[in-house]
């Protein structure tokens, strides 16, 4: 099965129901979905994208379909993975381990 990478870049949270499950496309994420899924909510590979965005609900009636497009065009769909945050991860909240002084002074770790 096929994989695209969405990354919703709109100001709003998007929830859809595709095949009895929701997904959701939380701004400024990237939700990777089926193939399939990119196909029907978003129209991705087809030319006439106009049920989709009646679909979407984004859409009533055909003079609607330039704000429906612009609404659109903030969910960015990439087949491959976006490269991830190379950063280091942050320490806030994180405990360090006990260390415990066994006979003799030896400091030894505790297992977790």
């Amino acid at each position: 099965m096929s994989v695209v990478y969405v990354t919703n870049r709109s100001p709003d949270r998007l929830a859809v129901m595709y095949a009895y499950q929701e997904l959701e496309f939380p701004v400024g994420k990237c939700v990777e979905i089926p193939l399939e899924a990119a196909q029907y909510i978003f129209g991705y590979g087809k030319d006439d994208k106009e049920s989709c965005l009646a679909h979407l609900g984004w859409i009533r009636l055909h003079s609607e379909l330039e704000q429906g497009m612009e609404k659109l065009s903030k969910f960015h769909i990439q087949t491959e993975a976006p490269e991830q945050n190379r950063s280091l991860p942050s320490a806030v909240g994180v405990v360090p381990l006990r260390l415990e002084k066994a006979a003799g002074g030896k400091v030894t770790q505790r297992a977790a």
